[in-house]
């Protein structure tokens, strides 16, 4: 299945026309996963088996796509250009990490991308430009919807980049990438564009993606910047607009939460997992937690939309049900 891409002849940083997808809306959510290590191989694994086990069709990316964590890409890159996100188009980062990595029945699967912290800390604009030179790797703007046709409604998503609306990148940037791409970025227009978007929206199905979580089990004890009041914000644009589900990485776990508006699903383990303290403010929203690697698969219908949360050993630790209205 392949997404139209008209959009594409305009790279716009604030918005672009709605493209469409056909059935089956049937994909998979990565994140934090651009490490080269032995756990994003395992994933990887896992996901080309699941893939036509569950006939995906395309591949939600929610951020941090590159850490250059690698050894062999720190001795290529040197150890200044060690902290995150690719340099160019030609970086071999985009091989170590994404070509050579989501191959065999990944191959042709597009990979519909938002930008995590992590990629800041490089050059972002080599991301915004890389469909030229692969064409699955779909990243049109920094921010984008993206209509989906099911078979007797439509279902709106929205793609945010949620890095301007954390306070401490801004403040405390990592590096000078960071520095620089952020100064160029105003999270209040991207606020704007979410809310005139989400409210021309006649779609059953509103579903936003982005990087950081609005809510996760460590709160505010794993960053300071992880759940701030500009997230808040995000929150409640999507919550005015009856959005069922947002999703997004940041963490390294697989986490389901909910409240009486929304379910909120992390998938962060596509490099590795990892165990934090618990915010006890978060916990009555906690509805399933893992430290594993891994990944989800979503299959969007009409009337339901089911989840499930698969390891690296392919296996199926975790699924739930989401009704369009609560």
């Amino acid at each position: 299945m392949k997404v139209l891409v008209v959009f594409y002849l305009s790279i716009a940083v604030l918005a672009t026309a709605p493209a469409t997808w056909s059935l089956p809306a049937n994909f998979m959510v990565l994140g934090d996963w651009g490490m080269g290590n032995a756990q994003q191989h395992a994933t990887a694994a896992a996901m080309k088996i699941i893939a036509g086990d569950h006939k995906a069709s395309f591949v939600v990316n929610v951020g941090d796509n590159f850490y250059k964590s690698a050894g062999a890409a720190i001795t290529k890159l040197g150890k200044a250009e060690a902290q995150g996100g690719v340099t160019n188009l030609s970086d071999p980062l985009w091989k170590l990490y994404f070509e050579d990595v989501y191959n065999g029945t990944l191959k042709d699967m597009e990979f519909i991308t938002v930008l995590g912290n992590h990629d800041y800390m490089g050059n972002t604009s080599a991301q915004l430009l890389y469909h030229s030179l692969d064409e699955r790797w779909i990243l049109p703007a920094r921010f984008y919807s993206q209509e989906v046709h099911l078979t007797t409604t439509d279902a709106t998503f929205v793609f945010l980049d949620t890095n301007p609306f954390i306070e401490d990148y801004v403040v405390h940037p990592e590096n000078d990438w960071m520095k620089r791409q952020l100064a160029e970025q105003d999270y209040k227009k991207q606020l704007q564009w979410l809310d005139e978007t989400l409210a021309a929206s006649q779609s059953k199905w509103k579903i936003a993606v982005g990087h950081h979580p609005i809510v996760s089990h460590p709160g505010a004890t794993l960053y300071k910047s992880t759940v701030d009041v500009s997230m808040d914000m995000v929150g409640a644009v999507l919550k005015k607009h009856g959005v069922q589900v947002y999703f997004c990485g940041h963490v390294h776990d697989l986490e389901h939460s909910s409240d009486d508006d929304m379910d909120y699903f992390i998938s962060g383990g596509g490099g590795f997992g990892k165990v934090y303290d618990t915010d006890p403010l978060m916990v009555s929203k906690l509805q399933f937690l893992s430290k594993d690697a891994g990944f989800m698969v979503v299959s969007l219908d009409d009337d339901k939309m089911d989840a499930m949360y698969i390891n690296t050993k392919g296996e199926n630790i975790y699924n739930t049900t989401v009704l369009p209205s609560k």
